[in-house]
């Protein structure tokens, strides 16, 4: 009788650790089967400093960064282009079924910038430094993305706007 509960209670452990290795979500493989696609040159979670490197290298491989750009390009017309160019700041993974991604659309003025406030000679010219780097990044717009390990993509509104939208019915 023992020889018999041993191997099936060996069996039964092995089949649940296996189980439970196809949804850690810490692990590449977890996102290889999930987007059906190799993902290579990703380390494990452990060797990197800070995991939302870990998840970045892969949201970065699966395609979020394309998919986070077209849906800011369809909503509201942001592109790399000659006007501007798109940064992006990819968090994810842990126990989150989505991709957040801060899209930051910055004026391309902003890389011909040169010089250094300490360089400038007279209060003039620091306050002429200051006010045109100013003025660019009033130009600078930033947009919440979340794209769903499912695809879905949404938008989540700014809760301070959300509030002061409250605010404002109350008032009226």
């Amino acid at each position: 009788m023992k020889s018999i509960i041993f191997p099936l209670y060996a069996l039964l452990w092995l089949c649940a650790f296996s189980y439970g290795n196809e949804d850690d979500r810490t692990k590449v493989e977890f996102f290889e089967k999930l987007y059906k696609t190799k993902i290579t040159g990703v380390k494990l979670l452990e060797e990197y400093p800070d995991p939302d490197q870990f998840y970045s290298a892969i949201a970065k491989q699966v395609g979020i960064p394309q998919i986070a750009c077209k849906a800011v390009e369809e909503k509201f017309g942001w592109k790399n282009d000659g006007k501007s160019f798109l940064s992006l700041m990819i968090k994810g993974g842990g126990n989150s079924d989505d991709w957040g991604v801060m899209v930051t659309k910055i004026p391309s003025s902003m890389k011909k910038l040169k010089g250094n406030l300490k360089n400038a000679k007279t209060e003039e010219e620091k306050k002429k430094f200051i006010s045109e780097r100013i003025e660019l990044l009033k130009e600078m717009e930033m947009k919440m993305v979340v794209v769903g390990y499912d695809g879905k993509i949404s938008f989540p509104e700014n809760r301070k706007k959300k509030s002061e939208k409250k605010i404002s019915e109350k008032v009226e």
